[in-house]
Formats: C-alpha cells, sequence, structure tokens
C-alpha cells in the first residue's frame, strides 16, 4: 500500500488494511492487519530541526492553539504552520510533538484530545 492510498484514506474517512508505521522516507515497516483506522506512526532516525520562533497569536474562545511543527515529507522536514483547534468540552488539547525513544529515532506525537482529571 502506497502513503498516498493511506493519507487519502485517512482524508477520506475510509478502510485500508493497514496499522504500518511510516519511516521518514514514507515507507511501511509494520505487519499490515485489516482494522477501520489507519495507525500511522511517523518516525526518524534524525531528529527534527529545531521549532520556528513564530508569534503566537492572541487567544480566541472557544479554540486552542496547535503550535507549528517539523514533518518529513519525502525525506525532507518541512514545516508545518500552527492552527487554531475547535475546543472539546472536558479535554484539553495535547498539542502533536516530536519525542525520542529509546533508541535514538525520533516519533512524531500527533496532537489529541486528553481527557480532563
Amino acid at each position: 500500500m502506497s502513503r498516498a492510498l493511506a493519507i487519502l484514506a485517512v482524508l477520506a474517512g475510509g478502510t485500508v488494511p493497514a496499522t504500518g508505521c511510516f519511516r521518514g522516507d514514507g515507507r511501511i515497516f509494520a505487519d499490515l492487519a485489516f482494522t477501520g483506522l489507519v495507525a500511522a506512526a511517523i518516525i526518524s532516525s534524525i531528529p527534527p530541526p529545531p521549532p520556528r520562533v513564530v508569534e503566537v497569536p492572541p487567544p480566541r474562545p472557544g479554540w486552542v492553539w496547535q503550535p507549528g511543527y517539523w514533518i518529513l515529507q519525502d525525506g525532507q522536514w518541512v514545516w508545518a504552520e500552527g492552527r487554531w483547534v475547535a475546543e472539546n468540552p472536558g479535554y484539553q488539547w495535547a498539542p502533536a510533538h516530536w519525542e525520542q525513544q529509546s533508541d535514538g529515532s525520533w516519533r512524531l506525537v500527533p496532537g489529541q484530545w486528553v481527557p480532563l482529571g
């Protein structure tokens, strides 16, 4: 299955036979299995560049800010601009960020809603 197909399926809300993880070069390196969701992890052997220094816009009622972050696209680091995310009552937004793994690789943790309390 190609990376483009997996991304297209996520955007379309479809189902594809994959729970694979993508390497920085876009290849799936985990086993394939049938699931209703595509659960892909972006992994890199090299650390992302330092975050850009950007002016954060003033707060907006009903919205939270997702800061910009680096993503890998065709083996190149590309900056994903920050964006507003509509609030989700009872939840707190945990922004997307990179975490270094115990093996020295880096994994992009997607932004997600975390229950309060």
